[in-house]
């Protein structure tokens, strides 16, 4: 078995590995793995039958220019919208190539140089907590990689080939190594400057996480709802101070609706731009005083649209601008690309914040209104004022009527028609959109709203949590008097509500727990962070000596003599404001790192082979042997048996030590030790003579 056979294998092993995290985060297509793992595959089947027929460096460079057209084509066609999967293709290319042509040392250095790339892409294109379990393995992995291809140079020396591998032993050193790494990154972590986003974006660049979360978008269809309460994906995470709704039923507004198209419906036009008042820093909504406040915590939802409670008065985000739409939902500038931190300020009641209709579009329009509808409208409304004809139509949706979620997916020329009159079923979407057309046959504006109902409490979190699946639907409606009113045809059985209980959903909340943690303080974790943190450290500390200097300080009993309120005690120095003396410390310091240092020579200065060798190599170096750093110990012998052979046993009995107490762990003995002093001896006379001889020529 050579080393060079394990060498290969340990770099396969590493190459079968590395690249697994990439079609995870949707960074490269799973072909494209594939068909790197069965090169891979097969280069180890070769390798583990000691095979030593592999790919010249010609057939290395046919190869590569082979790859080149496919590199064009694999550019023009994938390049433009992922420019990061021409690349992946290309390093994974020269990775198996590179394998299959391991002939010299330094090819196996270049071939590590490639897989350590192919790790950053997998690094950098990841942001799920499990990435580091995978830093941490592939850490493990190049440090035992490391110190077997040490090793295997090392021992090489003294033989080149074995029947087996030499073990290492150095399992403990890996594992200290890999810990130390591990707390040693994490306030590095807190330290270095902070890039916020991946450095390699694939199609999933957010971890493949955010990319299965929906959210409201511009148009929404009937479905939209449906789909989302599929997700037990966590929305919003909310904690509440103050006077506040019940956390149980609240209503987390998130868009509005007014454009009826047959299957869809668009969002209501018009919207004003938001700034933040320079007194208060806040963005303000409605008037009013708040008597309660709301931190929300928004998981990126594919969507700008900023959901708050119905009571929201003001919102302090860190944000340039907001926008308002006409139908009173809030939206942000852009699409958050990580976890959004906001609070609202939430007044007693509802705020008004949608603008009063105007005109007859809008959520006035009896667009899709049939005269089916509108006929069964005025059946159900009958007379009387706006308020007790919508609450007689939400009234024989909740109760006529059932919920299922059935109808995802489906529908014909008129879901709604078909809702009202002929299945009579449908989800929040289907009530919600019948009842705003019916009450705009009656003449009543109304709109749809989309946004969260209800929150579940989570311990290991503590605060509010809202997943997907409290995603509702519901209607508002103007009334004359109170203005913009909310409506909920949904029966009670469709309203969203908490999960099962037991073991699964504990741990489904500690899971969550854990994501929104490292989404917060890793992912989200920026400059202002930073400062918070080391000013936190500095508070700390400053707390810390503080406190000591007290403890050191002696209190005199007030009036006793000799203790003169605000004079220096004897542990301090007069000339420092009464700070106690650091001399005494420093030198004590100062001594201790002395001692430390001359106790470390010491050390080193102790007998043993391994000092023995080393004294060996400098003598024959005083006498003018070429003794680099470099020369084997085996070597060191062969070149003083032909340079001073009167030396030559001394020498190998030196080295015979050497060997014995490094390599195979058996240091001499005393006995043994006091020969090996004579066998310097003996070298150092020789190499003297060897000197006189050289000045008697010359």
């Amino acid at each position: 078995m050579t080393f060079t056979r394990e060498k290969r294998l340990l770099l396969g092993f590493v190459a079968l590995g590395v690249a697994w995290p990439l079609p995870l985060n949707d960074a490269l297509e799973w072909p494209a793995l594939a068909a790197f793992l069965g090169a891979v595959g097969l280069f180890l089947h070769r390798a583990w039958r000691g095979s030593e027929r592999w790919l010249s460096n010609r057939a290395l460079n046919l190869l590569g220019l082979a790859y080149l057209p496919v590199l064009v084509l694999d550019v023009l066609a994938t390049g433009r919208i992922q420019p990061v999967r021409p690349v992946l293709h290309l390093t994974l290319f020269g990775v198996a190539a590179k394998l299959w042509s391991l002939t010299r040392e330094k090819d196996k250095w270049q071939t590590w140089i490639g897989l350590f790339f192919l790790f950053l892409a997998a690094m950098a294109t990841s942001t799920h907590p499990s990435v580091v379990a995978y830093l941490v393995a592939f850490l493990v992995v190049t440090l035992v990689l490391l110190a077997r291809f040490v090793h295997f140079h090392v021992v090489s020396a003294f033989g080149g080939v074995r029947d087996a591998a030499p073990r290492l032993g150095a399992g403990w050193m890996v594992a200290a190594m890999a810990a130390a790494t591990v707390i040693l990154a994490v306030p590095l972590f807190a330290l270095l400057p902070r890039v916020r986003s991946p450095f390699v974006v694939g199609p999933g660049a957010l971890g493949g996480e955010a990319a299965r979360r929906m959210g409201f978008t511009d148009d929404i269809n009937l479905d939209l709802i449906g789909r989302l309460r599929e997700s037990r994906e966590v929305a919003l995470r909310v904690r509440f101070d103050g006077r506040h709704p019940d956390p149980t039923s609240i209503r987390f507004k998130a868009g509005a609706y007014e454009a009826w198209a047959g299957r869809t419906w668009r969002l209501a036009p018009g919207a004003r731009r938001l700034l933040k008042e320079s007194r208060e820093g806040l963005f303000r909504l409605a008037p009013g005083t708040p008597v309660g406040r709301a931190w929300i915590a928004l998981e990126p939802l594919r969507s700008p649209s900023l959901p708050l409670p119905l009571e929201t008065l003001a919102v302090d985000a860190a944000a340039l601008r907001l926008e308002l739409s006409d139908g009173g939902a809030l939206a942000l500038g852009g699409l958050p690309g990580e976890l959004f931190e906001y609070e609202a300020l939430l007044g007693a009641a509802p705020a008004p914040l949608a603008r009063p209709p105007e005109g007859g579009a809008g959520p006035l329009s009896t667009e899709g209104v049939s005269e089916r509808m509108a006929e069964l409208a005025a059946a159900w409304a009958g007379t009387g004022a706006a308020a007790e004809r919508a609450a007689r139509i939400e009234q024989r949706l909740l109760v006529d009527y059932a919920y299922t979620t059935e109808f995802v997916g489906r529908g014909g020329a008129s879901p709604i028609e078909d809702f009202l009159f002929r299945d009579r079923r449908g989800h929040c979407e289907y009530f919600a959109s019948a009842m705003v057309l019916l009450l705009r046959a009656q003449g009543i504006p109304a709109r749809l709203v989309t946004g969260f109902y209800g929150a579940e409490w989570s311990a290991w979190e503590s605060s509010w949590v809202v997943r997907q699946s409290n995603a509702h639907a519901w209607v508002e409606a103007w009334l004359p008097g109170p203005g913009w009113t909310t409506f909920d045809p949904t029966p009670p059985d469709g309203l969203p509500g908490p999960g099962a209980g037991g073991v699964l959903a504990t741990a489904r909340e500690a899971w969550d727990a854990l994501v929104f943690r490292w989404d917060r303080w890793v992912i989200s974790y920026d400059f202002e962070d930073q400062v918070g943190v080391l000013g936190s450290v500095r508070s700390w500390w400053s707390d810390l000596m503080r406190r000591w200097s007290e403890r050191r300080r002696p209190e005199a009993a007030p009036g006793a003599p000799g203790s003169p309120a605000g004079a220096p005690s004897a542990d301090t120095d007069p000339g420092s404001g009464g700070r106690p003396r650091t001399w005494p410390w420093l030198a004590a310091a100062l001594a201790l790192t002395a001692a430390g240092a001359w106790l470390q020579l010491r050390r080193r200065a102790a007998w043993s082979a391994a000092h023995a060798y080393a004294l060996l190599r400098a003598t024959l170096a005083a006498a003018g042997l070429p003794v680099p750093d470099a020369l084997a110990p085996l070597a060191l012998e062969r070149l003083v048996a032909r340079r001073l052979p009167a030396a030559s046993p001394a020498t190998r009995r030196l080295v015979g030590g050497y060997v014995d107490e490094v390599f195979a762990g058996r240091p001499p003995s005393t006995a043994e030790l006091a020969r090996l002093r004579g066998d310097l001896a003996t070298v150092e006379r020789a190499a003297r003579a060897a000197r006189r001889a050289l000045r008697r020529e010359a």
